[in-house]
């Protein structure tokens, strides 16, 4: 026999094999979501092999469901195309005649506080938001900067739209609703930790101190034993910006996180003050307006950037909604030339995602993070997105890697109680109110890789929505031994 003919029946026997497996995993899924105390109404299904493009199980898969933080693997994937593996974010300190200029690029790492803690000054010590800007002041005051008529921040690389439309308005003081700009710092939030003192509570244990920004204390002080320890912090301009009220009973360990309105401007305050600290007169802060010109000069400090890869990590692995947002935005300057926009960064994935999947994706963009309940797809349309990513590519690969395996990130608690037979499962978690995603990859010991979608919305109170994604992934990775 001529080997080029039993190459093609090897390949042959081989595929007859993987469906006889797979011939009973539509039925196997349909049974866990019935015994589970589901339907076809609120749960959509399914299931590619990457190798084939076959959609080799599936329940409702074409019904556009809202994605939650799925909507995330839509962003950073298109990140990766556009952007690149190489592509690293970087904001820089420039000087103009007698002005300074703040390039903002987008960055929504700049000074985040997990990522700082990673960082050691030369002596050993850990380094602030607040370092990050006095590293900046000295390199200043070290070029011979004494006086500065005008500290310009220039964000003009996104608009000064912070948020899109559907993010719920009871929620825009948390830190999952913090504004996106062109020019983020500390992930747009300031951080406390109130605690019993003085005869009150103390709020002094507050970072960064962005310049500005009026805290009013309604903190009350309770007592052990017979009070609850809670903190809520709201917006209230007419207040005078974050007012803080509840009851402290003692030290509050985690931060209490809020978020900071028109950060571009509170960055440009608390960067002055820092200058001033250095030796060096600030005049006049202000933001970049349309008739400034590009941001351009003689660099007078280190530029800090970050890494795409960092990025992508942050956004996939502990579901950050800036940083998929600060993406968003970034790929829809980078593919438009305009600042970056919710309306544009849509049009350009929608686009995108249509000529790769076809017409038919159930896809609404609004967001980049999935907050927005306006954002839609089918479990189809995203397998198909997920299988047009290919591992041996450097730019899809560490797209690819962002994913959180179990036991990782927002998947720390997930896959617990089944048995995954050996296959590596990465994948993207989602959840809004009565929503719960499920996307990614089981990618068996040889190789063979299925994406999967499970988009649960509005299911009967009894089911347990996690639950059922882990089992019907389990029941994925059981065709990896044959079934």
């Amino acid at each position: 026999m001529r080997p080029k003919l039993l190459l093609t029946m090897l390949a042959a026997t081989l595929a007859a094999c993987w469906n006889v497996a797979l011939g009973g995993l539509q039925d196997e899924i349909a049974a866990a979501v019935a015994e589970a105390g589901c339907t076809s109404r609120a749960v959509s299904v399914a299931v590619r092999d990457c190798r084939s493009g076959d959609i080799v199980a599936g329940i409702s898969s074409s019904t556009p469901r809202i994605p939650a933080s799925n909507q995330k693997l839509v962003t950073s994937g298109m990140a990766a195309r556009v952007l690149g593996a190489d592509f690293r974010f970087e904001t820089r300190l420039l000087r103009r005649g007698n002005d300074l200029i703040v390039a903002g690029d987008g960055d929504p790492a700049l000074a985040d506080d997990a990522l700082l803690a990673d960082m050691r000054t030369a002596d050993g010590g850990t380094v602030s938001a607040t370092d990050l800007l006095d590293i900046w002041a000295a390199a200043a005051a070290s070029s011979g900067v004494r006086h500065v008529e005008t500290l310009i921040i220039d964000d003009r690389v996104f608009d000064r739209v912070w948020r899109p439309a559907g993010w719920p308005r009871d929620q825009l003081h948390r830190r999952y609703c913090a504004p996106v700009s062109g020019l983020n710092f500390s992930c747009n939030t300031m951080s406390f930790r109130p605690a019993p003192g003085g005869g009150g509570v103390d709020v002094s244990d507050a970072w960064p101190d962005w310049g500005g920004i009026r805290i009013v204390n309604k903190l009350k002080r309770g007592r052990k034993g017979r009070d609850t320890h809670v903190v809520h912090g709201s917006h209230q301009p007419d207040r005078g910006g974050i007012v803080l009220t509840g009851t402290v009973v003692e030290p509050t360990i985690a931060p209490v996180e809020i978020a900071v309105e028109e950060p571009p401007q509170h960055f440009g305050m608390l960067l002055a003050a820092r200058l001033a600290a250095s030796g060096i007169q600030v005049d006049e802060v202000r933001l970049a307006s349309e008739t400034d010109p590009p941001a351009a000069g003689e660099l007078v400090a280190p530029p800090i950037t970050t890494s795409l890869e960092t990025v992508m990590r942050r956004c996939n692995h502990d579901s950050y909604n800036l940083y998929a947002d600060a993406m968003f935005k970034r790929v829809a300057h980078e593919t438009t030339g305009r600042p970056g926009s919710w309306e544009d960064g849509a049009r350009v994935i929608t686009r995108t995602v249509e000529q790769i999947v076809g017409p038919d994706t159930g896809l609404t963009v609004v967001d980049g993070s999935g907050m927005s309940r306006l954002n839609t797809i089918s479990a189809r349309a995203m397998t198909e997105w997920l299988c047009s990513f290919d591992p041996s590519s450097p730019d899809d690969a560490f797209f690819i890697a962002s994913l959180s395996r179990p036991g990782e990130g927002k998947m720390h608690k997930r896959f617990r109680e089944v048995d995954l037979h050996g296959a590596e499962v990465r994948a993207k978690s989602g959840y809004l109110r009565s929503v719960y995603a499920l996307s990614g990859y089981v990618t068996c010991q040889d190789g063979h890789r299925f994406a999967f979608s499970i988009l649960i919305n509005d299911p009967p109170r009894k089911v347990k929505a996690k639950r059922l994604q882990d089992e019907i992934v389990s029941l994925i990775a059981t065709q990896c031994d044959g079934g």
